[in-house]
C-alpha cells in the first residue's frame, strides 16, 4: 500500500469558519499505529470544534512506509493548516496533549518507534525559531515524502477551491 493516496470526509478538506485569528500553522500528522484514519478523523473534529482554530484545510491522506526504524507498518500521513489564536509555545503544549489523548505513549521505546499519533508543527506563520524542544520550520520537512507529497496535494486543493 506504500505511496497510496486516501480520501475521506475530512482529508482533504476544509472547515467552514470564516474567521481568520491571528497565527497560520502548519501541522504534519502520523499513525502507523491503530486505526489511523479514525484516529485523524477524531483530531480534525477536536480542532474544528475547538473556538481557537479556524479556516482549517487538509491533505488527503498519503500512505507511506515507515522510515528510520523499517519494520512497522506503513504510516498514514497528512498535513493540516489553519489559524489560531495560539501562540507557538501554546500550540506546542496542545500538540503534545493532542498526541497523548489519542493514545501516544509519554515516552517512545526508541527512535522512530511505532505510534498511534505523531503530531510535528512544520510551519508557524513565518517564523524562525529554534529551542531544544522545537525547531521550526521543522527540521527535514522539505526532504520527507510523507511531508512533501500532503503539503503539495493540500496547496493544489485549496487553490482549486
Amino acid at each position: 500500500m506504500s505511496g497510496t493516496l486516501v480520501y475521506t470526509r475530512f482529508f482533504p478538506g476544509r472547515c467552514p469558519r470564516v474567521r481568520a485569528l491571528r497565527n497560520v500553522a502548519t501541522l504534519g500528522i502520523g499513525s502507523n499505529v491503530g486505526d489511523s484514519k479514525k484516529i485523524f478523523e477524531g483530531l480534525w473534529l477536536w480542532l474544528a470544534r475547538h473556538r481557537l482554530f479556524s479556516q482549517m484545510c487538509s491533505s488527503p491522506l498519503y500512505i507511506n512506509p515507515a522510515f528510520g526504524y523499517t519494520k512497522q507498518r506503513d504510516f498514514m500521513n497528512a498535513t493540516l493548516s489553519f489559524s489560531t489564536a495560539l501562540g507557538v509555545c501554546e500550540l506546542f503544549r496542545l500538540v503534545f496533549y493532542l498526541e497523548r489523548r489519542w493514545g501516544r505513549a509519554r515516552r517512545r521505546p526508541f527512535k522512530n518507534a511505532p505510534r498511534t499519533l505523531d503530531i510535528d508543527i512544520l510551519f508557524f506563520n513565518h517564523m524562525t525559531y529554534k529551542q531544544s524542544y522545537l525547531t521550526l520550520p521543522h527540521p527535514g520537512w522539505n526532504r520527507r515524502a510523507s511531508v512533501l507529497v500532503p503539503l503539495i496535494l493540500q496547496c493544489m486543493a485549496w487553490r482549486r477551491a
